[in-house]
Protein backbone atom coordinates (compact mmCIF):
# COMPACT_ATOMS: atom_id res chain seq x y z
CA UNK A 1 0.00 0.00 0.00
CA UNK A 2 2.12 3.27 -1.03
CA UNK A 3 1.64 6.04 1.48
CA UNK A 4 2.30 10.08 0.70
CA UNK A 5 4.40 11.84 3.05
CA UNK A 6 3.05 15.59 3.52
CA UNK A 7 5.24 17.48 6.25
CA UNK A 8 4.77 15.10 9.41
CA UNK A 9 2.02 13.22 7.70
CA UNK A 10 1.63 10.20 6.41
CA UNK A 11 -1.33 9.27 4.00
CA UNK A 12 -2.27 5.89 3.18
CA UNK A 13 -3.73 5.94 -0.34
CA UNK A 14 -4.85 3.65 -3.07
CA UNK A 15 -3.78 4.73 -6.68
CA UNK A 16 -4.88 2.88 -10.12
CA UNK A 17 -3.59 4.61 -13.35
CA UNK A 18 -5.95 4.59 -16.23
CA UNK A 19 -7.59 7.88 -18.43
CA UNK A 20 -6.50 11.88 -18.51
CA UNK A 21 -9.79 11.83 -16.10
CA UNK A 22 -9.29 11.13 -11.92
CA UNK A 23 -11.97 10.39 -10.02
CA UNK A 24 -10.65 11.06 -6.04
CA UNK A 25 -12.47 9.40 -3.51
CA UNK A 26 -12.96 11.45 -0.15
CA UNK A 27 -15.04 8.88 2.83
CA UNK A 28 -16.93 10.00 5.51
CA UNK A 29 -16.33 10.54 9.42
CA UNK A 30 -14.24 7.54 10.69
CA UNK A 31 -14.25 5.45 7.59
CA UNK A 32 -11.46 4.52 5.33
CA UNK A 33 -10.42 4.58 1.49
CA UNK A 34 -12.29 1.08 1.52
CA UNK A 35 -15.53 2.83 1.28
CA UNK A 36 -15.00 2.90 -2.77
CA UNK A 37 -12.91 -0.26 -3.22
CA UNK A 38 -15.73 -1.94 -5.02
CA UNK A 39 -15.14 0.22 -8.17
CA UNK A 40 -11.36 -0.66 -8.43
CA UNK A 41 -12.71 -3.71 -10.35
CA UNK A 42 -15.32 -2.69 -12.49
CA UNK A 43 -14.99 -2.62 -16.01
CA UNK A 44 -16.64 0.87 -15.99
CA UNK A 45 -13.60 2.56 -14.65
CA UNK A 46 -11.11 1.19 -16.91
CA UNK A 47 -10.81 4.52 -18.92
CA UNK A 48 -10.48 6.66 -15.63
CA UNK A 49 -7.63 7.18 -13.00
CA UNK A 50 -8.78 6.17 -9.77
CA UNK A 51 -7.49 7.37 -6.42
CA UNK A 52 -8.52 7.20 -2.81
CA UNK A 53 -7.17 7.86 0.70
CA UNK A 54 -7.18 7.20 4.43
CA UNK A 55 -7.77 10.91 5.95
CA UNK A 56 -5.50 11.74 8.95
CA UNK A 57 -6.41 9.30 11.86
CA UNK A 58 -8.51 6.81 10.13
CA UNK A 59 -7.64 3.45 7.92
CA UNK A 60 -3.58 3.13 7.72
CA UNK A 61 -2.97 6.59 7.81
CA UNK A 62 -0.47 8.37 10.69
CA UNK A 63 -2.69 9.67 13.46
CA UNK A 64 -1.06 12.98 14.72
CA UNK A 65 -2.15 14.19 18.56
CA UNK A 66 -1.24 17.90 17.48
CA UNK A 67 -3.16 18.10 13.95
CA UNK A 68 -6.28 20.55 14.58
CA UNK A 69 -8.47 18.07 11.99
CA UNK A 70 -10.36 20.92 11.09
CA UNK A 71 -12.16 20.22 7.55
CA UNK A 72 -9.79 22.66 5.85
CA UNK A 73 -7.04 21.76 7.40
CA UNK A 74 -7.83 17.86 6.36
CA UNK A 75 -9.13 19.43 2.82
CA UNK A 76 -5.67 21.22 3.14
CA UNK A 77 -3.65 18.05 3.13
CA UNK A 78 -5.95 16.08 0.06
CA UNK A 79 -5.23 19.08 -2.02
CA UNK A 80 -1.45 18.51 -1.32
CA UNK A 81 -1.98 15.17 -1.83
CA UNK A 82 -4.00 15.45 -5.39
CA UNK A 83 -1.40 18.05 -6.18
CA UNK A 84 1.70 15.16 -5.66
CA UNK A 85 -0.20 13.17 -7.76
CA UNK A 86 -0.14 15.65 -10.27
CA UNK A 87 -4.10 14.50 -11.02
CA UNK A 88 -5.63 16.41 -13.63
CA UNK A 89 -9.41 17.04 -14.86
CA UNK A 90 -11.17 15.76 -11.17
CA UNK A 91 -14.15 14.08 -10.66
CA UNK A 92 -14.61 14.93 -6.78
CA UNK A 93 -16.79 11.70 -4.90
CA UNK A 94 -17.39 12.50 -1.25
CA UNK A 95 -19.00 10.81 1.19
CA UNK A 96 -20.51 12.53 4.19
CA UNK A 97 -17.51 14.18 6.12
CA UNK A 98 -15.76 13.83 2.77
CA UNK A 99 -18.82 16.11 1.18
CA UNK A 100 -17.96 19.20 3.28
CA UNK A 101 -13.94 18.44 2.41
CA UNK A 102 -14.66 18.25 -1.39
CA UNK A 103 -16.25 21.71 -1.22
CA UNK A 104 -13.03 23.10 -0.07
CA UNK A 105 -11.57 21.35 -2.91
CA UNK A 106 -13.57 22.46 -5.67
CA UNK A 107 -13.44 26.10 -4.55
CA UNK A 108 -9.74 25.54 -4.34
CA UNK A 109 -8.92 23.66 -7.77
CA UNK A 110 -11.48 25.73 -9.72
CA UNK A 111 -11.46 24.41 -13.38
CA UNK A 112 -9.49 21.16 -12.49
CA UNK A 113 -12.38 20.40 -11.13
CA UNK A 114 -15.09 18.77 -13.89
CA UNK A 115 -17.84 17.26 -11.57
CA UNK A 116 -18.34 17.16 -7.89
CA UNK A 117 -21.11 14.08 -6.63
CA UNK A 118 -21.71 15.11 -2.97
CA UNK A 119 -22.56 11.75 -1.04
CA UNK A 120 -25.68 13.26 1.89
CA UNK A 121 -22.04 15.40 2.91
CA UNK A 122 -23.42 18.12 5.42
CA UNK A 123 -25.19 21.33 4.29
CA UNK A 124 -27.07 22.07 7.55
CA UNK A 125 -27.45 21.36 11.15
CA UNK A 126 -29.71 18.94 9.80
CA UNK A 127 -26.99 16.66 8.60
CA UNK A 128 -25.38 16.60 11.86
CA UNK A 129 -26.82 13.42 13.99
CA UNK A 130 -23.75 11.85 14.71
CA UNK A 131 -21.28 14.67 14.98
CA UNK A 132 -23.45 17.00 16.67
CA UNK A 133 -23.58 14.04 19.76
CA UNK A 134 -20.12 13.83 19.44
CA UNK A 135 -19.27 17.40 19.42
CA UNK A 136 -21.52 18.07 22.77
CA UNK A 137 -19.28 16.78 25.05
CA UNK A 138 -15.40 16.91 26.03
CA UNK A 139 -12.57 15.33 24.49
CA UNK A 140 -11.66 13.69 27.21
CA UNK A 141 -15.35 11.98 27.83
CA UNK A 142 -15.46 10.72 24.52
CA UNK A 143 -11.81 8.77 24.39
CA UNK A 144 -12.60 7.39 27.67
CA UNK A 145 -16.07 6.40 27.43
CA UNK A 146 -18.08 8.20 24.27
CA UNK A 147 -15.59 6.30 21.57
CA UNK A 148 -16.18 2.90 23.05
CA UNK A 149 -20.27 3.12 24.16
CA UNK A 150 -20.91 4.29 20.11
CA UNK A 151 -19.01 0.96 18.66
CA UNK A 152 -21.54 -0.91 21.31
CA UNK A 153 -24.71 0.88 19.99
CA UNK A 154 -23.66 0.52 16.34
CA UNK A 155 -22.90 -3.32 16.68
CA UNK A 156 -26.48 -3.27 18.45
CA UNK A 157 -27.92 -1.78 15.23
CA UNK A 158 -26.13 -4.22 12.97
CA UNK A 159 -27.06 -6.73 14.97
CA UNK A 160 -30.89 -6.00 14.56
CA UNK A 161 -30.43 -4.20 11.52
CA UNK A 162 -27.14 -5.82 9.15
CA UNK A 163 -26.02 -4.02 5.95
CA UNK A 164 -22.74 -4.26 3.86
CA UNK A 165 -22.59 0.02 4.69
CA UNK A 166 -22.73 -0.44 8.35
CA UNK A 167 -20.91 -3.62 8.72
CA UNK A 168 -18.02 -2.22 6.83
CA UNK A 169 -18.81 1.07 8.62
CA UNK A 170 -18.06 -0.88 12.38
CA UNK A 171 -14.90 -2.19 11.11
CA UNK A 172 -13.57 1.05 9.85
CA UNK A 173 -14.84 3.44 13.03
CA UNK A 174 -12.93 0.54 15.19
CA UNK A 175 -10.07 1.35 13.38
CA UNK A 176 -9.91 5.18 13.76
CA UNK A 177 -8.50 7.44 16.11
CA UNK A 178 -10.97 8.59 18.59
CA UNK A 179 -9.40 11.84 19.25
CA UNK A 180 -9.60 12.33 15.05
CA UNK A 181 -13.11 11.47 15.44
CA UNK A 182 -13.73 13.55 18.12
CA UNK A 183 -12.34 17.02 16.91
CA UNK A 184 -13.17 16.36 13.36
CA UNK A 185 -16.53 16.00 14.41
CA UNK A 186 -16.14 19.78 16.73
CA UNK A 187 -15.34 21.10 13.79
CA UNK A 188 -17.86 19.53 11.43
CA UNK A 189 -20.74 20.41 13.96
CA UNK A 190 -18.87 23.98 13.57
CA UNK A 191 -19.23 24.44 9.75
CA UNK A 192 -22.66 22.80 9.96
CA UNK A 193 -24.06 25.39 12.46
CA UNK A 194 -22.42 28.49 10.22
CA UNK A 195 -25.33 27.89 8.00
CA UNK A 196 -23.64 28.81 4.78
CA UNK A 197 -22.73 25.15 3.45
CA UNK A 198 -25.52 24.60 1.21
CA UNK A 199 -24.83 28.44 -0.28
CA UNK A 200 -21.72 27.34 -0.85
CA UNK A 201 -22.25 24.01 -2.60
CA UNK A 202 -25.00 26.02 -4.79
CA UNK A 203 -22.43 28.38 -5.98
CA UNK A 204 -20.10 26.20 -7.17
CA UNK A 205 -19.62 26.54 -11.15
CA UNK A 206 -19.19 22.60 -11.88
CA UNK A 207 -21.52 19.92 -12.80
CA UNK A 208 -22.48 18.76 -9.11
CA UNK A 209 -24.62 16.36 -8.29
CA UNK A 210 -26.08 15.38 -4.73
CA UNK A 211 -26.96 11.65 -4.00
CA UNK A 212 -29.15 10.28 -1.32
CA UNK A 213 -29.66 6.93 0.27
CA UNK A 214 -33.57 5.70 -0.22
CA UNK A 215 -33.52 4.70 3.83
CA UNK A 216 -32.05 8.21 4.81
CA UNK A 217 -32.69 10.45 2.81
CA UNK A 218 -33.04 14.01 4.37
CA UNK A 219 -36.51 15.36 3.30
CA UNK A 220 -34.97 19.34 4.03
CA UNK A 221 -32.08 18.96 2.32
CA UNK A 222 -34.33 17.41 -1.17
CA UNK A 223 -36.14 20.42 -0.16
CA UNK A 224 -33.31 22.65 -0.81
CA UNK A 225 -31.99 21.05 -3.56
CA UNK A 226 -35.71 21.21 -5.81
CA UNK A 227 -36.15 24.99 -4.72
CA UNK A 228 -32.50 25.66 -6.17
CA UNK A 229 -32.88 23.09 -9.14
CA UNK A 230 -29.58 21.32 -7.80
CA UNK A 231 -29.55 17.87 -9.65
CA UNK A 232 -29.82 14.77 -7.20
CA UNK A 233 -30.51 11.08 -7.31
CA UNK A 234 -31.74 8.33 -5.06
CA UNK A 235 -30.10 5.14 -4.26
CA UNK A 236 -32.52 2.84 -4.12
CA UNK A 237 -32.83 -0.17 -1.11
CA UNK A 238 -30.13 2.04 0.62
CA UNK A 239 -28.72 3.76 3.21
CA UNK A 240 -26.22 6.58 4.59
CA UNK A 241 -23.81 3.77 3.01
CA UNK A 242 -25.42 3.57 -0.38
CA UNK A 243 -21.71 2.70 -1.71
CA UNK A 244 -21.52 -0.72 0.12
CA UNK A 245 -25.52 -1.10 0.27
CA UNK A 246 -26.00 -1.14 -3.55
CA UNK A 247 -22.67 -0.70 -5.05
CA UNK A 248 -24.00 -1.90 -8.74
CA UNK A 249 -26.96 0.60 -8.63
CA UNK A 250 -25.21 3.19 -7.37
CA UNK A 251 -22.05 3.43 -9.47
CA UNK A 252 -24.35 2.59 -12.52
CA UNK A 253 -26.13 5.79 -11.64
CA UNK A 254 -23.48 7.50 -11.18
CA UNK A 255 -22.16 7.04 -14.00
CA UNK A 256 -25.53 7.80 -15.95
CA UNK A 257 -25.11 11.14 -14.37
CA UNK A 258 -21.84 12.01 -16.07
CA UNK A 259 -22.62 10.97 -19.95
CA UNK A 260 -25.91 13.43 -19.01
CA UNK A 261 -23.21 16.44 -18.28
CA UNK A 262 -21.52 15.81 -21.93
Amino acid sequence: MPFSTIGKHRLAYRLKQGGPESFVFIHGLGASRNSFDRCFGMDAFRGYTLSALDLPGCGESSRPDDFSYTMKDQADLVLKWIRGLALARIILVGHSMGGVICLYLTEALGTQVKAFFNLEGNLSLDDCIFCGKVASGSCNDFESKGFEEFRSTLRETIQKKPSPGLKNYYQNISNAYPRALYLSSVSLFKESCQGNLNQRFLALAVKKWYVFGEKSMNRSTRSFLDANKIPYFIVPESGHFMMDDQPGVFYRMLFEALEKRK
